[in-house]
């Protein structure tokens, strides 16, 4: 499998940049849902059992959605260090179609699989 040629590279490190954006935006617009329920905020427990529960998985998304945000930096990063593209665990390049559906990817897909 060849590495990625310089348009494959350049399309890559757009999709990664608008990815970052996306994810950054959600993070800042979730920001505020994900702060402690207000005891006074809901009249009934129903309603603050249903908030509290809407909270939690609020929180969940934002943890993913930050643990994706930290993948892609470390993409970039990995653009910079020109290793991008490289499988971390083998060493091998990485299938462009895998980087086109997930280009914060940092592992084929043999390796990733191995590793979960």
């Amino acid at each position: 499998m060849p590495a990625l040629t310089k348009n494959q590279r350049a399309m890559l490190q757009t999709m990664l940049e608008q990815l970052e954006e996306e994810l950054k935006d959600l993070l800042s617009i979730t920001e505020a849902g994900a702060k402690p329920v207000k005891l006074k905020d809901n009249q009934g427990r129903l309603s603050r059992m249903d908030e509290l529960h809407n909270q939690s998985i609020l929180i969940a998304n934002r943890t993913v959605t930050s643990n994706r945000l930290k993948a892609v930096q470390q993409a970039k990063q990995r653009l910079e260090l020109e290793s991008y593209g490289f499988c971390t665990s083998c060493e091998e390049p990485i299938a462009f179609k895998r980087l086109e559906a997930y280009p914060e990817a940092s592992m084929c897909i043999k390796c990733q699989s191995d590793n979960e």
